[in-house]
């Protein structure tokens, strides 16, 4: 148990008020209290005790803090957490159970908490170039070098430097639409699949594919930077560094995510603007983006699914999809792979898509309690 100020345990804020209070702390197992700082402390230097940190800048850490590796409950917003090694060292990072039904880390990749606002600098992480894994570079202080002459990820043991050029010398500039950001470890990399930074939270969890991101942006209505912070995720604006000179651009202003699906013009990223939310956006794979992870296991798969209290069947379908819910459904969606809101008749719990030409189709369920949960669906 901590006192002071303001205190909110579940990982998520802690308030203003060290230079009135001193900062206690328990002693397990008794139930003992020393002192461990006052008036001023934070100015010293830091200062770590039982797994709770104040930083020289006065923040206040609790990525130190104990975790117990339990997912998200089912609500949307619920929250969990997850210990893992990243950058050679263990980190507790929060999770979070999104509107999409699905479990995501609560903060980017690389940060030190969790956004407390749109420009919180602390939680912007780090910027990934595509298909590269926490090797160095993503450090936003990383030096920059050119590519290698073997310019795939099986051509960068041991570089941790940020590769700029233009052109055919900008990193991985071949974008072959076959290429993936899929391997367990940068053991596992080829010249045509980079190591999966997310891998790194637990073999469970991946980089959020387009589909993903579109599922997430619909479910939390996500439209600019504000609404993007004011989502389960608490997406700050991190901006991202250019893959021609290293520099950086809209940092506080605008979201880039990368997500683990190619593009014509290299990989494809959720692209968070002042007036619109975009998970289909492209950018050079030498590009510097934020990464938020997702668990693999969350995903629904595109077989007969039961999650908390809802059915979707047939799947695949030629047509009529039924829904059987204990809970009241209160509006059916369904979404092209690319995003796009499809027409489609909803009647005594069934979905008619027999007027949808044959693909794969993302259904959205709206439930009374306000949960919302979806399934990928192919239509024969």
């Amino acid at each position: 148990m901590l006192m002071f100020g303001h205190l909110e345990f579940g990982m998520r804020k802690i308030g203003a008020g060290l230079g009135l209070v001193a900062l206690m702390v328990s002693l397990a197992p008794a139930q003992q209290w020393e002192n461990v700082g006052s008036v001023g402390m934070a100015t010293a230097g830091d200062t770590i005790y039982n797994n709770f940190a104040v930083n020289t800048a006065g923040k206040y850490d609790l990525s130190k803090n104990t975790c117990n590796n339990t997912d998200p409950g089912t609500n949307p917003g619920d929250l969990g957490c997850v210990t893992f090694i990243y950058r050679g060292q263990s980190v507790s990072y929060a999770t979070v159970r999104g509107n999409d039904g699905k479990i995501w880390l609560e903060q980017n990749l690389g940060s030190s908490q969790v956004a407390t606002s749109v420009t919180d600098v602390d939680s912007y992480g780090d910027l990934f170039q595509w298909g590269r894994w926490d090797d160095g570079h993503q450090l936003r202080n990383s030096a920059t070098s050119s590519v290698p002459s073997l310019n795939s990820p099986d051509g960068l043991a041991g570089s941790n430097s940020f590769m700029i050029g233009s052109g055919t010398g900008s990193w991985w500039s071949t974008n072959a639409t076959s290429d993936a950001w899929t391997a367990k470890d940068d053991s596992a990399v080829t010249a045509s699949i980079g190591a999966d930074p997310c891998k790194a939270v637990g073999q469970d969890w991946k980089m959020p594919s387009q589909a993903d991101w579109t599922l997430l942006v619909g479910s939390e209505t996500i439209i600019n930077p504000a609404s993007a912070y004011a989502s389960t995720l608490k997406m700050p604006a991190s901006g991202y560094r250019s893959n021609t000179t290293g520099g950086f651009t809209f940092v506080g202003q605008r979201g880039y995510y990368w997500s683990a699906d190619t593009a014509s013009t290299g990989g494809k990223y959720l692209y968070i603007g002042s007036a619109n939310a975009n998970p289909s956006s492209g950018a050079p794979r030498g590009q510097g983006a934020a990464v938020r992870c997702i668990k693999e296991t969350t995903s629904l798969s595109t077989s007969d699914i039961r999650l908390n209290t809802i059915g979707i069947y047939p799947n695949p379908t030629r047509g009529i999809l039924n829904v059987e819910a204990d809970s009241k459904i209160e509006n059916v969606n369904v979404f092209s792979i690319g995003g796009q809101k499809m027409k489609s008749k909803v009647s005594d719990n069934q979905v008619d898509l027999q007027e949808l030409p044959k693909g794969i189709y993302i259904i959205e369920l709206t439930l009374k309690n306000g949960q919302k949960l979806s399934n990928k669906i192919i239509k024969n």
